[in-house]
């Protein structure tokens, strides 16, 4: 402890001056304002301006300009430079009479000496920058552009639109450059092509300058090898300031057949007022047509899903399940005919038809590749809501698969929005299409289980049906018992093999309370009768509804006792729900009600949809 406090004590603490630049030092420095690169047009002057600074503002002299590196010598540079006295900034022009165009120069320029620059300063006392000639020329015509970075990141189709091009040739490279590439589009031609972006409306654009999209491709004649964009401004804001584009870093794009692609990846989009500027990668690529030959030969586009030639895929289950119109119905699923067979990308492959779905002339089309579901934006339906006209596009929020049941019955489920053509949506359901080749054979166990037995009351003044009920094997082989229908302990039904079929035939129920029941069906003809059989089929969904060949398609309950007919439903169907104790049986012995049949009972009844006034879409939600 005595030597640590005598070492302490002759410890003495010290400060070491920072080091300080020599005596009359002048502190020249290059300012970093001084720019970086000089893009200059053929007719502009051979020469251009950069400024030399110094941190002493007394005395007049003279500093010695150094020249490090000029290429091929096409600098011409000042030997020095002089500061007037109390002048801390001096500009100075460099020319390049003998440059050509096309090629780009370096030139690097210094200051040396300890009378001129100060050692141990931050500023830089020389100076970087190169210089090149561009010839742009005026393409002749204007080149094809689908994006892909906004339509990744905000949920926005891949839609062509022209853009106005011009060319500059840098002896190893090409570089193309497009003017006010996202500006507004006024509408398309006939060939689907936009005059601008799309999605952007009157005001989305920056129109108080010009934007250029520069892109650069590393081969002398511009028609193979990688592509690069240079990262800039679109002039594009649609609430999170002006957007920018440009390849990531150590990501490239290639030209091939005159059609330039920075496939997933290869370009980001970054937004200044969302999440810090971050660059996203857009998983959806970006295509660059030279000219539009390349893009009609590239994608044949589809005009009209319902101009297509398809071919019907042949199967013994083709039913179509519709949320949007509380139905369903038999319905034929087809396949486009490939009108473009060569091209790997052709708008026809994988494409998939509903024919005449919601009304005649008008179908609904689909791709469906990689276990992936694509539904093309703004298909008419053929139908009006609220005697609007309605499209189609696919949802965002309700998933569209494909499933192969255990029972060889493939579910297409397609997420879909029903909307105006102004956007306002009026539905947004899950359509369901059903297939097999071979329709699968039902057994008895298809027809157990918990059901909701739904339909319109037969009887006047009466609420429709909506009752859970069960239905149970019996005691006897293929016999079924249903229980939870109001006034009836138990219905006795069979189910017959041959034709998968349950059938409920008249029958005397038990008592009810102190009334007598009986169970009477409505026939085809849509009068009572006590021999008619109703007969029910079980769908691909599971549920019960009346089968074809039924000799009647509802039923009715009545009571002599009572005095007429106590309850009675039509055009049946029996839903499957999770299994329950659903089982609810009659028990009360109250004074029964008792209502006239419906004077005019069809079998075919239009059912309600479910469409209603919603919000719009937004095409302009980050997804």
């Amino acid at each position: 402890m005595t030597t640590l406090f005598v070492g302490c004590s002759e410890w003495e603490d010290t400060v070491t001056p920072s080091p300080q630049a020599p005596e009359g030092c002048q502190g020249v420095f290059f300012p970093s304002s001084n720019q970086a690169v000089f893009e200059l047009e053929p007719a502009d002057a051979l020469e251009l301006t950069l400024t030399v600074s110094r941190t002493l503002s007394a005395g007049s002299v003279d500093v010695p300009i150094i020249v490090e590196t000029n290429k091929d010598d096409v600098f011409v540079v000042p030997s020095s430079v002089t500061f007037a006295d109390g002048e801390t900034e001096v500009d100075f022009k460099v020319t390049f009479p003998q440059a050509g165009e096309g090629i780009a120069y370096d030139l690097k320029l210094a200051v040396e000496g300890d009378n001129y620059i100060n050692p141990y300063g931050s500023a830089k006392p020389y100076v970087t920058t190169m210089v090149s000639r561009i010839k742009w020329e005026d393409v002749a015509e204007p080149m094809v552009y689908v994006d892909g970075a906004i339509a990744a990141l905000f949920g926005v189709g891949s839609l062509p639109m022209y853009v106005e091009a011009q060319k500059a040739q840098l002896g190893a490279s090409v570089r193309y450059r497009f003017k006010n590439a996202y500006d507004v589009a006024t509408g398309q031609d006939a060939d689907g092509i936009y005059d601008g972006y799309p999605y952007n409306d009157p005001g989305d654009f920056d129109e108080t300058k010009d934007y250029y999209t520069t892109i650069e491709i590393s081969d002398p004649s511009g028609t193979s090898g990688d592509v690069v964009m240079s990262g800039h401004e679109i002039g594009v804001d649609w609430g999170y300031g002006i957007k920018s584009i440009g390849s990531v870093d150590g990501e490239v794009g290639q030209i091939k057949d005159g059609i330039i692609t920075f496939g997933s990846g290869a370009l980001y989009l970054s937004l200044p007022d969302y999440n810090a500027g971050t660059k996203y990668p857009s998983s959806t690529p970006t295509t660059i047509y030279t000219t539009k030959e390349a893009f009609i030969a590239a994608n044949l586009k589809i005009e009209d899903f319902n101009d297509v030639e398809y071919t019907t895929i042949v199967g013994e289950v083709s039913e179509f399940a519709s949320m949007a119109l509380n139905d369903s119905w038999e319905q034929t699923i087809a396949k486009a005919v490939d009108a473009d067979p060569e091209n790997d990308e052709s708008d026809y492959k994988d494409l998939y038809y509903l024919a005449d779905l919601y009304a005649e002339g008008k179908g609904l089309a689909f791709y469906y590749k990689n276990d992936a579901i694509l539904i093309p934006e703004m298909q008419p339906l053929g139908i009006n809501v609220f005697g609007e006209p309605v499209y189609i596009s696919q949802s965002r929020d309700i998933k569209s698969s494909v499933i192969v049941g255990d029972n060889g019955v493939t579910e297409y489920t397609l997420g879909v929005v029903f909307h105006y053509e102004d956007g306002t949506i009026v539905g947004e359901f899950a359509e369901k299409q059903y297939y097999a080749k071979v329709e699968p054979s039902y057994d008895i166990s298809a027809f157990i289980g918990d059901f909701v037995m739904t339909g319109p009351s037969a009887l006047t003044g009466r609420d429709d049906a909506n009752v859970p009920v069960v239905i149970a094997e019996g005691t006897e082989d293929n016999s079924l018992v249903i229980t939870g229908l109001q006034y009836a302990e138990e219905v006795l039904a069979t189910f017959d093999p041959a034709t998968s079929t349950m059938s409920i035939a008249p029958q005397v129920l038990a008592d009810f309370g102190d009334y007598d029941v009986d169970l009477q069906t409505i026939n085809n003809d849509g009068d009572v009768s006590t021999t008619a059989v109703l007969a029910f089929k079980s769908s691909i969904q599971g549920k019960l509804s009346t089968a074809p060949t039924s000799e009647a398609f509802g039923y009715l309950l009545n009571s002599n006792l009572a005095g007429g007919f106590i309850s009675g439903y039509y055009n049946l169907l029996f839903t499957p729900v999770a299994s329950s104790s659903a089982s609810v049986k009659s028990t009360s012995s109250e004074h029964l009600q008792v209502s006239s049949p419906i004077s005019s009972i069809e079998r075919t009844v239009k059912p309600k949809h479910n469409f209603k006034i919603q919000g719009k879409l937004s095409p302009k939600t980050i997804r």
